[in-house]
């Protein structure tokens, strides 16, 4: 995997999806990112939540898998999908809540501020 981290990385525009990309229904977007992931046994426990026009992807992970090796994984699939499928693909992971009982079970709630 390629090393990004430079200043004149971090100052590049963000890649606009492709109008090829945009004229795709969301089902045949879903349908590519799919059968890339399935391509890799790695990836076998992500599931497509949603591929809309400006190239987010956006995914859940059916299993636990530890931050040290998620980001790396999520990383090289982001790669993956950059340079067989559209060069403006971002991977976003669908947000869980709180998964501690200990918590849970204490009645802790966090206030959202609006």
């Amino acid at each position: 995997m390629v090393n990004f981290i430079t200043r004149e990385f971090s100052e590049a525009d963000t890649p606009l999806a492709s109008n090829e990309w945009k004229n795709k229904s969301t089902e045949e977007r879903i349908n590519l990112i799919r059968k890339k992931i399935n391509e890799n046994e790695d990836y076998k426990n992500f599931q497509v939540i949603e591929a809309d026009e400006n190239a987010y992807v956006t995914l859940k992970i059916e299993s636990v898998i530890p931050a040290s090796v998620r980001g790396i994984l999520l990383l090289k699939l982001e790669e993956s999908l950059k340079n067989s499928i559209e060069k403006a693909i971002t991977i976003w992971l669908e947000p869980v809540g709180d998964k501690s009982k200990l918590r849970n079970l204490r009645g802790i709630k966090f206030k959202t501020v609006d």
